[in-house]
């Protein structure tokens, strides 16, 4: 095994938040599911950031995805927004603190500000404007990047980018790619699960109308739909000098219709990562989405990163990423 891919080892996402949550025995239910720890469980929340930390992850991503207004009102703290937004990069430099007690080079991780797609409808003018004030909301309590997560249409995403207009800080955007095909088991990993083509979204990237995202990643996407959507993604974005990255699922139904949290274990999850990147250079930020745990996380770095000059070098990409 050589130590990094021909083009470097990637940058280390975390894993899934509301899995490891459930996991730990803590009830995930709407309308803030897995944000609903922040008030009941934040020492729980803080814990699972630190063993994604431990195990390899270099950049965090905040329990909020759940903070929208409107999620927020179902719940009774309609005007608790920003401070729940705080409250979640809070429990991450905690976290960082308690790397720093430690003596350790942790404490290098970066802090993703998760936000997710609102519900849809309403007056567009007013959903652009509940995304920028989630972003401000996020970029003064101290985020490194706005990530932009698990958007499931190029419409969703047009919004997001118009709110985000402005904003100093680097934006990521996260897709979620497989369509569902009737009949078929594999969903249809060209198109977004929505539907809209990655055509369409290479389409919006390249408008001047709205912040141009600073990387282009998919996540929540099934497994045997990534290499489709990775190739689509790497079409759609030919023009571009995106950096790109992935975080699949690990979930799948059975051939009887349950679904399966989890289908393959950390080892075998690491190996198909750095397959897929081994053969597709432009992806450089690799993590794992809903199913995963920090095992897996640890896995993808053993794999991916397995020596401390391949860490170093990819702390470096990271800080090219986000100087």
């Amino acid at each position: 095994m050589t130590d990094t891919l021909e083009q470097g080892p990637p940058v280390l996402l975390d894993g899934a938040m509301g899995t490891e949550l459930a996991e730990r025995g803590f009830e995930l239910r709407g309308p803030l599911f897995s944000a609903r720890a922040l008030l009941d469980a934040p020492e729980l929340v803080e814990q699972i950031h630190w063993d994604y930390l431990c195990a390899g992850a270099q950049v965090l991503t905040t329990n909020s995805f759940g903070l929208h207004a409107a999620s927020l009102a179902k719940a009774g703290v309609a005007e608790r927004q920003a401070e729940l937004a705080r409250r979640s990069v809070e429990v991450l430099e905690q976290v960082r603190t308690r790397a720093r007690a430690r003596g350790s080079d942790m404490t290098r991780f970066r802090i993703a500000g998760s936000i997710p797609p609102r519900p849809p409808g309403g007056e567009r003018a007013l959903a652009r404007a509940e995304y920028r004030a989630y972003a401000d909301g996020l970029a003064d309590a101290g985020v490194d990047l706005l990530l932009l997560e698990t958007f499931t249409n190029v419409d969703a995403a047009r919004l997001a980018l118009e709110g985000l207009a402005g904003v100093e800080l680097p934006v990521w955007l996260s897709v979620v790619a497989g369509l569902p095909t009737p009949g078929q088991s594999a969903p249809d990993g060209t198109r977004l699960i929505s539907g809209d083509s990655f055509e369409d979204l290479g389409q919006l990237l390249r408008s001047e109308t709205h912040r141009v995202p600073d990387a282009l990643l998919i996540n929540c996407t099934q497994i045997d739909a990534v290499p489709a959507a990775l190739d689509a993604l790497i079409r759609a974005s030919a023009e571009l000098e995106l950096p790109l990255g992935f975080s699949p699922h690990l979930g799948r139904r059975r051939y009887d219709g349950v679904w399966i949290d989890r289908i393959i274990g950390p080892k075998v999850f690491a190996a198909q990562i750095q397959a897929w990147m081994k053969v597709r250079p432009r992806l450089i930020i690799a993590g794992a989405c809903c199913g995963s745990r920090p095992d897996y996380i640890a896995a993808m770095q053993h794999s991916l990163m397995p020596s401390e000059a391949a860490r170093e070098q990819a702390f470096v990409r990271l800080a090219q990423l986000l100087p």
